[in-house]
Order: structure tokens, then C-alpha cells, then sequence
């Protein structure tokens, strides 16, 4: 993992409440749906999270799917749990910080992670948190930009780190079974969201050191 170093990183509540506002007026762009639906590949129901969830649609889908299943979304800027909650009452909103999520330890059956540690000053220390609330068999999936050269490349002056498929071997090996795959875009390569995206799953082991 590399890190980038620029004074104007815009990595700000306010920032992104401006890009929810701005996404609001949208369709969902198809690029972003295909990545949410591959990061539930595993999922068979049972308590889920999505972590740094903005305007993710993956806590929607995981409802959708499973009715009875506690899904929970997740972010630090509290217009996305006000815009989402009075949209979407069925899912718990939750206005909160990823290295300290509160809930106990094997609490979550899957826990979501798409496009945030790029954005994070720590990401080992989120990876730590999530897999202390994932329960042991559980599922972590983790996405993000695939080698990013410079700052900027990909969304503006928001990304901090670059990440490689071997970096999520690395992160995500100590917890469980790990599997890294790459998603492109196979018929449109000149689309703007054709940047490769890194996706990697890691199995909570049945045993682990971890505190």
C-alpha cells in the first residue's frame, strides 16, 4: 500500500455531504451496482453492516433479499443517515466512526466495505475493528481503486492510499481465507468508471489471536 501525500486531500464531512447531494440527483451509475452486487456474493443473510456506506445502495439490496435480516449502514456524516432513514426506514442508519463501531465483538455475520480505505487515515485499524465485530465464519468484503499512480487519478483529492491485489493478500490474510479478485470493464474501457477495482473477501477464521 502506498501512501499519497497532498496538503489539499478533501476528506471532510462537508465534502461528502456535498457528493450526497450531488449523487441524489443521479441514477445510479451501473459500474457501482455491479461492484455492490459482487461484494454480496457470499452473503446468506443474517446481521450485516456496511461500513462508510454513503450513498452505497448494498445494505438496500441486502434487505431486499433477506427481509428478516438486521442490516445496518454506517458513516460519519450524519446527512447520509438522514437522507437514507427517511428513504429507507427498513435498514438502521447509523451515524458513527469505523474504528469504533460500539457494537460487541462477533456481532456481524458480513460486513461491506466499499471504496473507504483509500480515504482512511488508518486502514489497518478498520480492517482490526471490523473483523473484531465479525463473527468467526463470517464474511468481510472490502473494494477500492486497483493501483492508483497519483492522487487524484481516479476521484478528485479524496484518496490517501493506492492498494495492489497483493497489499489485500497481506491485510487481509492474518484474519482468514482470503480471496482477491480484480473487476474491469470489459465492454466499455473508455467508460469514465472503467478504473480497475481491487475486491477482496476474507473468511473470519474459527480461531484467531486477535483482541
Amino acid at each position: 500500500m502506498r501512501r499519497f501525500y497532498r496538503p489539499n486531500i478533501k476528506n471532510t464531512p462537508e465534502e461528502y455531504a456535498r457528493i450526497l447531494a450531488e449523487r441524489d440527483k443521479k441514477p445510479v451509475d451501473w459500474a457501482d451496482h455491479r461492484r455492490w452486487e459482487f461484494m454480496l456474493k457470499y452473503y446468506r443473510g443474517g446481521k450485516l453492516m456496511d461500513l462508510g456506506c454513503l450513498d452505497s445502495e448494498v445494505a438496500l439490496m441486502a434487505k431486499d433479499r433477506f427481509p428478516e435480516a438486521e442490516v445496518w449502514g454506517l458513516d460519519s456524516v450524519p446527512e447520509v443517515a438522514w437522507r437514507m432513514d427517511a428513504k429507507n426506514p427498513n435498514v438502521n442508519w447509523l451515524i458513527g466512526d469505523v474504528y469504533h463501531t460500539h457494537f460487541p465483538k462477533n456481532y456481524f455475520d458480513y460486513l461491506v466495505a466499499g471504496e473507504l480505505i483509500e480515504h482512511l487515515e488508518d486502514p489497518e485499524a478498520m480492517i482490526h475493528e471490523a473483523m473484531r465485530v465479525l463473527k468467526r465464519g463470517g464474511t468481510l468484503a472490502i473494494s477500492t481503486p486497483l493501483e492508483e499512480t497519483e492522487a487524484g487519478e481516479v476521484d478528485g483529492e479524496r484518496h490517501l492510499w493506492s492498494f495492489t491485489k497483493e497489499d489485500f493478500d497481506v491485510l487481509l490474510g492474518k484474519y482468514g481465507d482470503t480471496t482477491v479478485r480484480i473487476l474491469r470493464s470489459q465492454y466499455f474501457p473508455k467508460y469514465k468508471y472503467h478504473f480497475p477495482t481491487v475486491v477482496g473477501f476474507c473468511h473470519k477464521a474459527w480461531f484467531t489471536k486477535q483482541k
